[in-house]
């Protein structure tokens, strides 16, 4: 077995990357703290100034995509009933297509398929880090091992807050790295600095993780159009209105359809 080189390390140089890693995790802990708190703040004036608008707006959208659904089978049936009669005629009993409306980004939590879909790229990037064929020796791999393990667990229950932690966690070199270490003061400073940096790390996945989070982003373009001297809440207030509208002309005419194929059943 090969063993792990050794970098040259200085207790002094080792106290100053400690004192100073300290600092970082502070100033980023601080910083993500902050970022936090504004949009939360954030989501509980969407839920005070747009609520009953947003409601409308999902409540509009849930009825039209089922009177959709609805007719779709409706069609399917009559698709059905009409194969190889020779006095059908084609197209008479078409639904239409899903009326395409100029959607706006609503403040709501995150769906299904998105909370899926940022668990899917956080375990592959975890697969990256932890495959145990990735490991130098047989400690790392044994430490690779079960650390793809938990991985595997966390992402089968989609769990989203172990993945993240599972995220802040060691690198198999760095534990062999330790490992190897002779001085036990070194190794203990060197421990510090290592749990500093995965705190770190945490730190760093959490805020990137807020940062895609889709109240983050309109807190931020809510931000932006404030410095300009513009109202997002304004502007959004009127989109709603215009979609809650538009959607409603769409909801009764399906409905309409609806009812004709029920009429003639």
């Amino acid at each position: 077995m090969t063993a792990v080189p050794q970098p040259p390390y200085q207790p002094e140089q080792l106290a100053t990357d400690l004192e100073a890693a300290r600092q970082q995790l502070v100033a980023a802990e601080a910083k993500l703290a902050q970022e936090q708190a504004a949009v939360n703040a954030f989501r509980m004036q969407c839920r005070l100034k747009l609520g009953d608008l947003i409601e409308e707006t999902l409540a509009l959208r849930a009825e039209r995509e089922s009177c959709l659904t609805q007719l779709k089978l409706h069609q399917q049936g009559i698709e059905l009933a009409n194969d190889g009669d020779p006095f059908a005629v084609e197209g008479e009993t078409a639904v239409p297509e899903t009326v395409e409306f100029d959607e706006i980004a609503l403040p709501e939590l995150a769906t299904p398929q998105q909370e899926k879909e940022a668990a899917r790229r956080l375990y592959r990037e975890l697969a990256r880090r932890f495959h145990p064929d990735l490991a130098a020796g047989s400690a790392e791999r044994a430490y690779m091992t079960a650390m793809m393990s938990a991985v595997n667990v966390a992402y089968e229950q989609q769990d989203m807050a172990a993945l993240h932690n599972l995220a802040g966690e060691l690198d198999g070199t760095a534990v062999a790295e330790l490992a190897s270490i002779q001085n036990p003061h070194i190794r203990k400073q060197r421990e510090q600095l290592l749990k500093i940096q995965r705190r770190q790390r945490k730190v760093q996945q959490q805020y990137r993780a807020l940062r895609q989070d889709n109240v983050a982003r309109l807190w931020r373009k809510a931000q932006q159009l404030e410095a300009e001297g513009k109202s997002w809440w304004e502007a959004v207030k009127r989109d709603l209105q215009r979609i809650i509208q538009r959607t409603r002309v769409d909801l009764l005419d399906l409905q309409g359809q609806l009812a004709q194929f029920t009429t003639n059943e």
